[in-house]
């Protein structure tokens, strides 16, 4: 299978899982509303981080199959702030649900607890159906073990209301809590994700613009094939091309890139390691080089 090819699968995974979940944060929003289940909402947005998710894996696979930087369209910019502020979003979502079914639990001695209809348990049921048969193998375990949750507490509210145990009431908004306690989880994994690339493309752009600067100014590289900077926690490890002249020796050539080496990891205290290719340079004829800057071509036997 080719990378292209594995690039429009991934991205065809990620729209359905986008638009999967999408639909049944919507779906379950709407029921929660009418319903009254508080469980049903907090599944709801749980459904939306899922989304989030999705839409934050589509637009990276999006960048790396394009092969462009964000900053030239504008779409990863927006992209970037997008991933900081819905994971946000659904933080705050998930701590003002797990209060509000917190605060119907303390208050349940002055307000009874109600069991909410039963249109919330069918729409709990159906959404489990739509995730283990349409959204990615992947979705399928989290979205189950939180629908499950949902499926307990709001079936046990209504077994609850059916035998005529209110202590069964509960089950309603423990569940909340418990949902509302994996989507701020989930929200937080979210965040810490997007800041950590962020960090991870800022700190690579800006390494590599200055590692160009410092490594064309080595006496013996012609140019700096290519360089990629990796950032690996707070450390980044850098991965360079460079090409020499020619007609020096392989020595010669070593001696250049461990000159090239000693000097990035000098300069740059948080570079943990560099490796350094070398490669012969050949424009054409008459070549130069930065070696020599007054070298003349060599005259053979011939002239």
């Amino acid at each position: 299978m080719s990378i292209k090819q594995r690039y429009a699968d991934a991205e065809t995974a990620s729209r359905s899982d986008l638009w999967g979940n999408a639909a049944l944060a919507l779906f379950k929003g709407i029921v929660a509303v009418l319903s009254g289940s508080k469980v049903l909402l907090a599944d709801a947005f749980r459904s939306a981080g899922q989304a989030v998710a999705a839409f934050a894996a589509l637009t990276g696979i999006r960048l790396r199959s394009s092969k462009r930087e964000a900053s030239e369209d504008g779409k990863g910019s927006a992209s970037r702030i997008a991933a900081i502020i819905l994971p946000i979003a659904l933080i705050i979502a998930g701590v003002e649900i797990g209060i509000a079914a917190g605060k119907d639990i303390w208050m349940a001695g002055q307000q009874p607890l109600q069991a909410p209809h039963w249109s919330a348990l069918a729409a709990i049921v159906a959404g489990i159906v739509v995730q283990q048969l349409l959204l990615p193998v992947r979705e399928r375990q989290w979205g189950l073990l939180a629908s499950l949750t949902a499926l307990i507490g709001t079936g046990g509210a209504l077994v609850g209301q059916a035998i005529g145990v209110k202590s069964l009431y509960y089950f309603e908004p423990a569940a909340a809590i418990a949902i509302s306690v994996m989507l701020a989880a989930g929200g937080c994994k979210l965040l810490a994700e997007a800041s950590r690339k962020q960090y991870a493309a800022s700190v690579q752009h800006e390494d590599a613009d200055d590692l160009m600067q410092l490594i064309q100014r080595v006496e013996g590289v012609i140019t700096v094939e290519s360089l990629q900077a990796k950032e690996h926690g707070h450390y980044v490890v850098a991965d360079v091309v460079i090409s020499v002249n020619p007609r020096i020796s392989v020595l010669e050539g070593h001696d250049i890139a461990k000159r090239v080496k000693q000097l990035l990891l000098l300069r740059f205290t948080h570079l943990t390691d560099v490796t350094i290719h070398v490669e012969p340079y050949d424009p054409g004829y008459p070549y130069k080089s930065n070696h020599d800057p007054n070298q003349e071509h060599a005259p053979t036997l011939l002239q």
